[in-house]
């Protein structure tokens, strides 16, 4: 768990990355904006840094782009476990960590002398859940591909095939899927949410994103940043949304039905996800909640 950590900025920051949440779009962003990353693209053999014996901030893509990362895995144990090894924290070599194991994570990277941020979005279980759904069915490049869901209705799925029910409870909690979690884990998952976690909305993500902006330094009000900004929001009905062509080419998004709330479907996934119901109306409120303590930053900067 996170007992302790005691999360006050210094420059290292853990981006929680829960799946079909915003992770690829706020990779891309940060990317973007000159951020030095470690995720699974850094120990990808092809870009020939895996088996260094320091760390390394490399340009995958191009030496004359600005894209960088660490070469370092920090999605999968083993990767973490390299990137203790090679002292990844301590070097100062890398802006944000991506990973979804943010248990281990803390336990192996991060210390009383090297301390982060955790930063995450969140969405609504049941839209989580049935992008997830739609997604793997055809998401032939993802390792958990699952052809086998393809002609299967969500609602025998979720009986008899989905094993992350209170996903976001479990992984808060540092469970396993196949651990059941209970009243006292959501109580728990929710002071740790409220004491460690500056938390976003996937419906929600342009201001989200400029709050994340505020906690990490980054100047999103400078040429770069608004160039940035652009490219992935832009101004619609008053908000700043998703570029709808964006998210037509971007191969993690998977246009599917909409599980509308008093359907059977609905009302399947709220009960068998009820914990994470709850936490999730607990994270709507302390979005607003940090409102104002992530702008009163600005003035002290």
């Amino acid at each position: 768990m996170y007992s302790h950590i005691i999360l006050t900025y210094h420059t290292q920051i853990t981006f929680k990355d829960i799946p079909k949440s915003g992770g690829t779009t706020a990779k891309r962003l940060y990317e973007c904006m000159g951020q030095t990353l470690a995720n699974r693209l850094g120990a990808d053999p092809r870009f020939g840094h895996d088996k260094d014996d320091e760390i390394v901030v490399f340009h995958p893509f191009s030496t004359e782009s600005d894209v960088k990362f660490v070469n370092v895995d920090t999605t999968t144990k083993a990767g973490i476990l390299r990137a203790e090894e090679l002292g990844l924290v301590p070097s100062g070599k890398v802006d944000m960590i991506f990973t979804s194991d943010i248990n281990f994570a803390a336990d192996h990277l991060f210390d009383s002398q090297h301390r982060g941020r955790i930063l995450a979005f969140f969405r609504h279980p049941i839209d989580r859940l049935a992008s997830k759904f739609y997604y793997l069915q055809t998401a032939t490049w993802e390792r958990t591909y699952r052809p086998e869901w393809q002609g299967m209705n969500i609602i025998e799925w979720a009986t008899n095939e989905n094993l992350d029910e209170n996903f976001i409870v479990k992984k808060i909690m540092g469970k396993k899927l196949s651990d059941t979690v209970d009243m006292d884990d959501l109580i728990i998952a929710k002071e740790i949410i409220r004491r460690y976690f500056v938390v976003g909305m996937m419906v929600d993500m342009a201001e989200s994103v400029r709050r994340f902006n505020i906690v990490l330094g980054v100047d999103y009000a400078s040429e770069r940043g608004q160039q940035c900004m652009q490219q992935y929001f832009s101004p619609t009905n008053g908000r700043r949304q998703l570029q709808e062509e964006k998210a037509k080419n971007d191969m993690n998004s998977n246009p599917h039905p909409k599980i509308l709330e008093g359907s059977p479907e609905y009302q399947l996934l709220a009960e068998r996800n009820a914990l994470d119901m709850i936490l999730y109306n607990y994270i709507t409120l302390l979005y607003e909640e940090q409102r104002m303590w992530i702008y009163s930053l600005v003035t002290q900067q």
